[in-house]
């Protein structure tokens, strides 16, 4: 039995790991290519028909292999959840998440009875303006403890970090904002002297203990099973879950133009009960914003910050656990907790929007 594979387009979307990299650097800055391949002494730019070759490979593993497959166009929020793979193994979703979790898209891999394939789902949309602008503010406040440190600081903030699946199924996920200790005081899992082992991302860093994700096209439902599923992994300590609901069309704040839009948070630690707040400029069920005016209008107002200890990071408590464990934070950390203040996350989707 043989397998045919018909190459229509050498020119194939599909890229390798390391042709996502170039790409990416293109991207982010348009006036450097570089070639990056496993032999470290070697860097040099690609020719063309080292390019041409690349993806005609691609385009033959893509023949070879069920991966899902990405849309030629941006899509309209009406049309998500978009299927885009059916029965994809484990392995080879995991590969196409390696070369497309860059790609402006969230996905979702539902796994199938037999524990070894899923569908694979197009669930948000993350190259916009309002959840880029979130996600950097967030990075801000996680980043403030460290007191100014740049180089090695102890709390490391990162963006699509990806980890697996809690649920033991091998199953590679990605968070918006990833925050973890410093390996200078928590070590690598496979260095740890703790057993069993703790679990570690993907790339062998220590695992997150706290995560956000925030949701914009992505509905209410795949936020809340995306947070819960971080929950079940007792080293993720604390889940931030933002949510932005759609625009009220045809009404505008009188004082400062914006549009008015509900926003809600929750947070998730362990052992502890869920917390909510409703933070937009308009309430959350209301329909006269003038009279029935929301809430969260001012910075600093102390029943719309969230506070994490800041503890929660650095924990890493050896087997059995005592009873009276606490994490140790280093004394470079300038601040007790992690304070989020609502309203300016409030205002950076506003802006954004207009």
């Amino acid at each position: 039995m043989s397998t045919t594979c018909v190459i229509n387009d050498p020119l194939s979307n599909r890229l390798t790991s390391s042709q996502n990299f170039i790409i990416n650097s293109t991207l982010v800055n348009p006036y450097y290519t570089f070639f990056y391949n496993n032999t470290p002494e070697m860097s040099r730019a690609r020719t063309s028909n080292e390019i041409w070759w690349a993806r005609i490979l691609d385009r033959v593993d893509e023949c070879l292999h069920n991966y899902p497959k990405l849309p030629k166009k941006l899509l309209p929020e009406s049309s998500l959840p978009l299927k885009i793979g059916s029965n994809i193994t484990i392995k080879n979703y995991n590969q196409f998440l390696d070369n497309h979790g860059s790609s402006g898209y969230k996905f979702q891999f539902e796994l199938n009875s037999d524990n070894k394939t899923g569908n694979v789902y197009i669930i948000g949309m993350t190259l916009t303006a309002v959840h880029e602008n979130i996600i950097v503010c967030l990075q801000a406040f996680f980043m403030a403890p460290n007191g100014g440190v740049v180089d090695d600081p102890p709390i490391q903030v990162s963006g699509a970090l990806s980890h697996y699946n809690p649920d033991g199924s091998g199953v590679q996920i990605v968070p918006d904002v990833a925050i973890y200790p410093d390996i200078a005081f928590v070590p690598r899992p496979a260095s740890s002297t703790v057993i069993p082992p703790p679990p570690s991302a993907v790339d062998g860093n220590p695992h997150a203990q706290i995560i956000c994700e925030v949701a914009v096209d992505q509905s209410v439902g795949h936020l809340k099973q995306k947070c819960l599923t971080w929950m079940r992994e007792q080293y993720v300590r604390a889940v931030v879950g933002i949510k932005i609901l759609k625009s009220r069309e045809g009404i505008h704040d009188p004082a400062t133009g914006y549009v008015y839009r509900t926003k809600t948070a929750k947070l998730y630690r362990q052992g502890m009960e869920t917390q909510r707040w409703d933070f937009g400029n308009i309430k959350k069920h209301s329909k006269d914003p003038i009279n029935d005016p929301a809430p969260c209008n001012a910075p600093n107002l102390a029943r719309f910050q969230i506070n994490i200890p800041v503890g929660e990071v650095f924990w890493d408590p050896p087997f059995p656990r005592p009873p009276n464990y606490a994490p140790l934070v280093p004394p470079v950390v300038t601040a007790q907790n992690f304070t989020i203040d609502l309203y300016c996350i409030q205002q950076v989707a506003l802006r954004a929007k207009n």
